[in-house]
């Protein structure tokens, strides 16, 4: 047992040396103001790099509201004149591995490099190519400003848009206010009256609060890594599966996925097209239950909350009973969204099962293409996480999947 506990130990202590990228030596002394004022002004160029993105680049700058744009200037400033004054009163040890110091460093041995190609044999020409490809920890910077850039502005923007949403519909919510006092009195006659009354609004907002908590968690996780949130991130997917199969499932390249797979989703599809029709509501009240399961699954996350990175294993449920929840729920409620699509009425004079079926078929190959793109999801993170030895302990007690005692 002794044995087995210390061989882990030393598995840690590898894992922490040679990949964990926000792993610091406690025996280095707090950062010096060379690499205080290395990386404060590393992290301007880079910051800066990324705002004259935000704002010029086509996809961002139509995707974010002006307010955002704005408020992520006043955030450079405030870095510009607040982050001196902590970095000299705090010098943090992790500054010693400085990720936009490394980006820095990175441009700047690649763009002072003149190699002398005509006089190069063509081994000599490899190398010099090899020569130009970051190294681990710097490719771990890189993807990871790109990360906190590509998804955290989009889960931002999200967020924006739906508690704008939920805000504009300010009438609505003072019926609802009345409609909890009818709860407490115990009005039974009026709280059926107002669920039949707007049913449909409920419906729709439940989606759109429980989306909002959802982006709201991961906006926290991207633009956070402290310690003190116990949010650092140890690694950082870079090969081009795990990359490719996420990356498919976001804006701008899941628009380019549902238009190459010819997937169309509602999430207020209704059988026999009757949105009041009670086999509707059978299917719409089981789909909200998986999307609360899957909003539970980013609660559980917490403040480690992101893609294509290792923020620290998380064991609580929904985590505890599989270890891919929120990817199998989230294809649940597109399943149980799509499938009344197709629950209508065969006996009408204009049915065509011709097209019924070309539909149906259509419909859920799409469907399962993009199950397909979850599920290889899956397979890239875990071949990703599984480098770290917590992982490996939580798979050998989660030992499935997607559904338990199944896959």
């Amino acid at each position: 047992m002794y044995i087995e506990a210390n061989m882990e130990e030393i598995e840690r202590q590898k894992f922490n040396r040679e990949l964990n990228i926000s792993w610091v030596d406690e025996n280095l002394p707090k950062a010096d103001n060379a690499i205080i004022l290395k990386h404060y002004f590393s992290s301007l160029v880079v910051y800066g790099i990324v705002l004259l993105f935000i704002w010029f680049n086509p996809f961002f700058s139509k995707m974010l509201a002006y307010p955002l744009k704005v408020t992520f200037n006043y955030f450079y400033l405030y870095y510009m004149f607040g982050a001196p004054i902590i970095y000299i009163c705090f010098r943090p040890k992790s500054l010693w591995r400085s990720h936009n110091l490394e980006i820095m460093r990175y441009f700047h041995r690649i763009l002072t490099h003149r190699p002398k190609l005509k006089t190069m044999s063509a081994e000599e020409i490899k190398n010099e190519l090899d020569f130009y490809l970051p190294k681990y920890y710097e490719k771990q910077s890189l993807i990871l400003i790109f990360i906190k850039v590509f998804f955290g502005t989009q889960m931002l923007s999200i967020a924006y848009s739906n508690i704008h949403s939920i805000m504009s519909r300010a009438a609505v919510y003072n019926e609802i206010s009345v409609f909890f006092s009818q709860i407490l009195s115990l009005d039974l006659s009026a709280i059926k009256k107002f669920i039949l009354d707007y049913r449909e609004f409920i419906y729709s907002q439940c989606i759109i609060i429980l989306y909002t908590i959802d982006v709201s968690i991961f906006t926290f996780g991207y633009f956070t890594e402290l310690s003190i949130f116990k949010n650092k991130i140890r690694t950082v997917e870079t090969t081009p599966a795990g990359l490719f199969f996420c990356l498919a499932c976001y804006a701008p390249f899941f628009n380019a996925t549902n238009s190459f797979l010819g997937w169309n989703h509602n999430d207020h599809a209704a059988a026999f097209s009757n949105p009041n029709s009670p086999v509707t509501w059978i299917f719409r009240i089981c789909a909200l239950f998986f999307l609360v399961i899957y909003v539970s699954a980013s609660a559980a996350l917490g403040t480690k909350g992101s893609n294509l990175t290792n923020r620290g294993t998380v064991s609580r449920f929904p985590y505890s009973v599989v270890r891919h929840p929120a990817y199998i729920t989230k294809v649940m409620f597109w399943f149980l969204t799509t499938v009344p699509l197709f629950i209508v009425y065969f006996d009408v004079e204009w049915f065509s099962w011709k097209q019924y079926l070309s539909k149906l078929i259509l419909t859920f190959a799409a469907f399962i293409c993009l199950a397909s793109i979850y599920y290889f999801r899956a397979l890239t993170e875990e071949r990703h996480l599984i480098k770290d030895p917590d992982y490996q302990d939580y798979v050998k007690k989660v030992k499935y999947r997607f559904i338990p005692h199944v896959i």
